[in-house]
């Protein structure tokens, strides 16, 4: 996902082909962002999680998910947003993650839950001619939903950890 081959298709024609794919979209501030349904394992409602010293400051902490460890990250402090003190709306999206290590379950911290949208593929742009205030890296794409851009997130790149520890380093 989100590799250069991927990403030079986004701004070709339409093609007309059925390459409908259903994210999950949500919202982190006024902006709305959205993940691929089939990396999505569970939503669950705010928890409270367990701190881990000398942790990156965007890794919330860990939960227990059915005797399983799980890493939570704050999404809003990952992509450079302010924190928010958890609400009524908030939610945790339990993921699996790629990594070139293999298949991880990780977890991020969203403030509100959207809606699940079809996505075809000639309907995403790239990013790269607008000046976004996050990584380009975390960016799929964007799209116009209701007239209202959403972000399509990378979500093996944003939940990548140990690579912004190399990149910090």
């Amino acid at each position: 996902m989100g590799d250069a081959k991927e990403m030079a298709v986004l701004d070709e024609e339409p093609t007309g082909g059925s390459d409908v794919r259903e994210w999950l979209s949500f919202r982190l501030g006024k902006l709305d962002y959205a993940v691929d349904i089939l990396r999505v394992l569970e939503i669950r409602v705010w928890e409270s999680t367990t701190r881990i010293p000398y942790s990156s400051p965007f890794v919330q902490g860990l939960i227990n998910l059915r005797g399983a460890i799980v890493p939570v990250i704050d999404l809003r402090l990952r992509l450079g947003l302010s924190a928010k003190q958890p609400d009524g709306e908030t939610v945790i999206l339990v993921l699996n993650v790629e990594h070139p290590q293999g298949s991880r379950t990780l977890a991020m911290i969203v403030d509100q839950i959207q809606d699940v949208i079809e996505v075809s593929g000639s309907d995403v742009r790239s990013a790269d001619r607008f000046n976004l205030n996050i990584n380009e890296r975390f960016v799929y794409g964007l799209m116009d939903v209701n007239s209202n851009m959403t972000v399509l997130l990378d979500i093996d790149t944003v939940l990548d950890v140990d690579d912004s520890e190399r990149h910090a380093s």
